[in-house]
């Protein structure tokens, strides 16, 4: 049974596990608790918008920055790149990004933050390892850093401020570099404020009722709303040495994205909204922002374009609109057939075997395997050499193929474009997994042969 309060403002009993027991007329400690102690949604229609919703949270958010103290962290690293991304919507741009820093010189260090195996695999780490670049997989930090919301835009905060790095640019997949950006962090105005945000396409500001909302009460005037631009988080420079508490709030804002989400688009405003909160100064260049055909182009405070966020014709294998007025287009264009010869798109496809994969390839080839999704169909079929399901196959077990993730292999059976079970063997012989689409049924193969088998 679940735990039931009394909500002294309505008489009512509460059962704080379940989201939809939220009322408009409920009191603000009432909903207050229920965001505390619920699962993030879905909340009823429109509960974002209700009064004891909002002043809940202003209050929630007055309580965390009470209790929000600098760490002082030891960052093993000075300054590096934070890129978040992955999976076939996003690698191509990855890819292009990461490729336009090393051709321009950048020598720092860069991380690509993704969340789970359906964004990224070991071949595409072997693709990106000798660029210089650390894949982060975000859900397996989560259980030591812990956040209410990681699904989405929250990866941006939460990547920047779990990096090793004490200072870091931040960069969209999408977002390419027009030369070496290291000297932003030699800027005079990154120097004097240890933040930099660049403005959003149109100076674009936000309205005088979403401050007031957010209890920021000196930008709750028209005229004071009017002056404030934007960001645009496609990129962001920031010491977290300086400015950790903020980063910490911005993190928090994305934490709860059931709400904020509903009055401000996406994690840009949640930095905008944290560093006013606390009323911390940053520093933005005067120019720009740019807009050509599909990329907002951004600029540095010398008045030089330094970053072309192509976000609404993100890199992909075909179809991208060749414009010859963005800088490095042919270059761009080159990359894409360049990772297009290396990988055909599918996750946890591995088209180039190490040689300790190719031996677990080759002591599984050709033999028969009985295939169980429990509780719910059996049947055999054949692993052949030619990285295709033989004998048995059907729509969803068409490929396998072997990776090797952090010294475990792992057996994929996939569709022909996306796989949908990754297997991992166990002492016993069985390979042993979960299926990757809606139903979730564990997954069990192995040999014909053998008389075990798991879960019979």
């Amino acid at each position: 049974m679940p735990t039931t309060y009394d909500d002294l403002a309505t008489g009512a009993l509460l059962d704080w596990s379940d989201c939809q027991a939220a009322t408009p007329q409920m009191s603000v400690e009432a909903m207050l608790r229920l965001i505390q102690t619920a699962p993030p949604g879905p909340w009823p229609h429109g509960w974002a918008s209700w009064d004891n919703t909002i002043e809940a949270h202003r209050r929630l958010v007055l309580e965390f920055i009470a209790d929000l103290e600098d760490p002082h962290v030891r960052y093993p690293q000075q300054r590096g790149i934070v890129i978040a991304g992955g999976g076939l919507k996003y690698f191509p741009s990855v890819w292009v990004n990461v490729n336009l820093l090393r051709h321009f010189g950048c020598q720092l260090p860069i991380q690509l933050w993704y969340m789970g195996d359906g964004e990224c695999d070991p071949y595409l780490k072997r693709l990106l390892a000798p660029l210089g670049v650390e894949c982060i997989d975000a859900r397996k930090l989560e259980p030591q850093y812990p956040a209410r919301i990681l699904c989405g835009w929250e990866l941006k905060p939460y990547a920047a401020l779990h990096a090793p790095f004490a200072e870091v640019l931040f960069l969209d997949a999408d977002n390419g570099v027009c030369h070496d950006p290291t000297y932003l962090f030699d800027d005079p105005e990154y120097q004097r404020t240890g933040a930099v945000y660049w403005p959003d396409y149109a100076n674009w500001t936000l309205k005088w009722d979403i401050w007031e909302i957010f209890g920021i009460d000196w930008l709750a005037k028209p005229a004071a709303a009017g002056a404030e631009r934007a960001f645009e988080s496609g990129q962001y420079l920031i010491d977290k040495r300086r400015c950790w508490r903020e980063l910490r709030l911005a993190l928090w804002y994305g934490e709860h994205s059931d709400f904020v989400f509903q009055h401000v688009y996406g994690d840009k405003e949640c930095f905008h909204l944290a560093w006013r909160k606390l009323g911390t100064e940053y520093a933005m260049p005067g120019a720009g922002p740019g807009w050509d055909v599909h990329t907002i182009t951004q600029y540095d405070f010398q008045g030089r374009i330094v970053f072309q966020h192509r976000c609404q014709d993100k890199w992909r294998f075909a179809g991208n609109r060749f414009n010859d007025s963005l800088r490095n287009e042919q270059l761009c264009f080159d990359l894409v057939r360049d990772l297009a010869t290396k990988w055909d798109g599918t996750l946890w496809n591995n088209p180039a075997p190490t040689p300790a994969e190719q031996r677990v390839i080759d002591s599984i080839a050709g033999q028969r395997y009985v295939y169980r999704r429990v509780g719910y169909d059996e049947r055999t079929f054949v692993l052949n050499a030619d990285s295709y399901v033989g004998d048995g196959a059907a729509e969803c077990e068409r490929r396998w193929s072997i990776n090797r993730d952090e010294d475990v292999d792992v057996l994929t059976l996939s569709r022909l474009d996306r796989p949908t079970c990754n297997l991992r063997q166990g002492p016993d012989g069985t390979w042993r997994g979960a299926w990757l689409e809606h139903e979730r049924m564990p997954v069990e193969l192995f040999p014909a042969s053998s008389s075990q088998g798991g879960s019979r």
